[in-house]
């Protein structure tokens, strides 16, 4: 194939004829186009230009043959050769201008006919056209020409990367059909001087589907002049508006953002009615708070426990309006659920309000026996069975005395009753339900512990009783064959460490909400905000208030500052409505005041033989327990042989019933493994636990 010579296509392109006419058979009948050849006419101005230059030799040879009158005319072209020459310089800059604007029309053109098929009848570019890059064109199109949208932006995306090459200019292209007249028009593209953050965020906005045309904004600046706001507007829709979304939407623009270099936290607040949300920094979450001796509300029936972000502090409504009555406090063993406890209750008796509680492990309330504004607490496992029964009485006294009186519940004195290690205890009531003692039986099937208590976690909200349950982990046997209306009336939530993905959904209704607490920072949880909603908190660190010398010579002089600075100058004044309640907090106030007269405990004995790594001494006598609906196949739990001790056995399978409307526990079927050849089956019904042996080991080297 032969090669091409520029210079030959420049001066035919210059000089020859119209494209149209070229390399065409005559045969062929295409239209003409509109851009006719380009005709220059520099080389005139040049001629002339030369001539004057070389005018004295020309004169010269003039008079050599004669000629007076072509000589003197030489002569005096030759005094105009710089204004000719400065003429012929112009005329060439002219000409390469119109050149230029020739060859910006002829793209133009071709362009519109590869991506319309029209042909115009006009393409202008203003005088001057621009030497880099198109500054703008008309084109007149035919008569009731047809542009599609596709096409125009086809067009439009052409113009732009033929022209727009240099990165300094944008262009517009506008289609006027009632005029049949395309416009096309060039601005100076301004510096981008936003912050990478605002970029990012916005790239990510534009390019994804949550919002219909986003635009990002700053919103507000600190004194150095970075960027601590973000407006966000977008057109409102009906995800915008839905709690779930903007939870997801809040997630991400958050990881968008970054961490900022003051280390605060970004925040979310969302205007969907007016379609548009704000980004903000908010103090992160500390990382320990000790106690605070001011109150922290005028409120004297918010009980706070916690500081979220933003240094807000979270508090436990116990007031008769609360639509959260009931706290209930998930955590595991070390995880802090001891100290928000004490921290709750101190902070009820500053408030005037009396508790009573019960602590199957003898070790987490202890110390607030004898704290002022606390009636008793009971360690037994039927005296505990008794309280609740006593409680349940207490409840239904009120009722009647509101009934009777014709006063509001508003009016009734508060009291709070703790159940800790709840799971612990129910299981301590089904044994002693099977217990060899025929009396012992009686008296707890009579006391029914476990039905009073699923009437108190329903009906005890009227009557002035608040419930604080203490948990190692969430299930709906906690509140029996009633657990969808008690489960409501718990709306005070708090977990501590990190949930399982059915104890995330049985305590926020979110399978992915308190998986990811960050536990390497004791006291951090979630908990139920003001709104109702779960948010990260650090929970309030409450010393052990115990008096007695043991503990209270651990305490450093800052923790012993706190307790002193809590405790109250005067004791919250218990007013009983029952009989049953009242004498049973008098008779176990004496019982606790006989064993600290009369109680000891058996010293320690001494491991005198030397262990292998591998021996084990000791067991725990407060073993965990789970719902029996908990339990996997292949777990270790312990069940009553035929003497009626406690033994580990394997579970084989795992079978639970389950009702087809509420999804609700109905029976649990453990199947076990005896080793002969039929297997061992155990029923348990919705409320029953089982016990795990968790033995305190002891390792010894020689």
């Amino acid at each position: 194939m032969a090669q091409r010579d520029p210079l030959k296509d420049i001066l035919i392109e210059l000089f020859g004829p119209a494209p149209s006419a070229r390399n065409r058979p005559s045969s062929q009948s295409a239209p003409e186009p509109t851009v006719g050849a380009y005709r220059t006419l520099a080389p005139v101005a040049v001629a002339s230009a030369a001539l004057a230059f070389y005018a004295p030799h020309l004169a010269d040879t003039a008079l050599t043959n004669a000629v007076d009158q072509a000589g003197q005319l030489i002569t005096t072209l030759h005094s105009y050769r710089w204004p000719l020459a400065v003429l012929a310089a112009a005329w060439i800059a002219v000409d390469i201008l119109r050149w230029r604007g020739h060859q910006q029309s002829l793209v133009l053109e071709a362009q519109l006919r590869q991506t319309t098929r029209h042909l115009p009848i006009k393409v202008t570019v203003p005088f001057p056209p621009g030497i880099g890059a198109l500054r703008s064109a008309k084109i007149r199109l035919p008569r009731g020409a047809i542009v599609r949208p596709k096409e125009m932006d086809e067009f439009t995306t052409a113009v732009r990367g033929a022209a727009g090459r240099t990165g300094t200019h944008t262009y517009t292209v506008r289609h006027h059909a009632h005029r049949d007249l395309i416009l096309i028009t060039r601005t100076p593209i301004e510096p981008d001087t936003r912050s990478p953050r605002h970029k990012a965020l916005q790239t990510a906005l534009s390019a994804g589907t949550i919002f219909k045309e986003p635009a990002v904004t700053v919103d507000s600046c600190d004194d150095d002049g970075i960027e601590i706001g973000y407006k966000i507007t977008f057109t409102p829709s009906l995800n915008s508006g839905a709690r779930g979304f903007q939870t997801k939407v809040d997630e991400a623009l958050a990881a968008l953002a970054g961490h900022h270099e003051s280390g605060r936290t970004w925040a979310t607040e969302w205007t969907p009615s007016e379609g548009y949300l704000v980004m903000y920094l908010r103090a992160p979450l500390p990382i320990r708070v000790d106690h605070p001796l001011a109150l922290v509300d005028e409120n004297l029936r918010h009980l706070p426990y916690a500081t979220g972000a933003a240094n807000l502090s979270l508090y436990w409504d116990v007031s008769t309006k609360s639509n959260k009555p009931h706290c209930l406090i998930v955590g595991p063993t070390g995880g802090g659920k001891t100290s928000v406890i004490r921290t709750l209750l101190t902070e009820a008796s500053r408030r005037g309000i009396p508790f009573l509680g019960v602590d199957p492990k003898m070790i987490e309330l202890d110390g607030l026996e004898g704290y002022p504004g606390c009636a008793a607490i009971v360690y037994d496992a039927v005296r505990s069975a008794m309280l609740v029964r006593a409680l349940h009485a207490e409840m239904m006294a009120r009722n009647h005395y509101v009934h009777v009186k014709k006063i509001e519940p508003s009016q009734l004195p508060l009291l709070i009753a703790v159940l800790d290690e709840f799971f612990i205890l129910s299981g301590k009531w089904q044994r002693l339900a099977k217990d060899e003692d025929e009396e012992i039986r009686a008296q707890i099937k009579q006391l029914d512990p476990l039905g009073a208590w699923a009437d108190l976690a329903v009906l005890a909200r009227s009557a002035g009783i608040r419930l604080l349950l203490g948990v190692q982990r969430p299930d709906a046997s906690l509140f029996g064959s009633s657990s969808g209306n008690a489960r409501d009336n718990f709306g005070t939530r708090i977990s501590l460490g990190n949930l399982s993905q059915d104890g995330a959904l049985m305590m926020w209704g979110d399978a992915h909400v308190g998986r990811e607490v960050d536990t390497s920072i004791p006291g951090r949880g979630v908990v139920t905000a003001l709104d109702g909603s779960p948010v990260d908190a650090q929970m309030w660190w409450t010393p052990n208030v115990d008096p007695h010398p043991n503990k209270w010579n651990q305490l450093s002089k800052q923790e012993k500052a706190i307790v002193h600075g809590l405790t109250p100058t005067e004791s919250p004044t218990f007013e009983f409505f029952s009989t049953e309640l009242r004498e049973f907090v008098e008779s176990e106030r004496a019982l606790a005041r006989r064993a600290r007269e009369y109680g000891d405990a058996p010293e320690p004995s001494i491991l005198t033989d030397i262990a292998t790594d591998h021996d084990t001494v000791g067991v725990d006598d407060f073993a965990d327990a789970i719902p029996a609906a908990a339990v996997t196949e292949g777990m270790v739990i312990l069940l009553d042989d035929d003497n009626g001790d406690q033994v580990p056995v394997t579970v084989d399978t795992v079978t639970i019933a389950r009702d087809k409307d509420t999804d609700d526990v109905l029976e649990t079927v453990l199947s076990i493994n005896t080793g002969g050849r039929v297997k061992t089956t155990v029923h348990f019904d919705a409320t029953e636990v089982v016990m795990l042996p968790e033995p305190d080991t002891v390792h010894t080297t020689a």
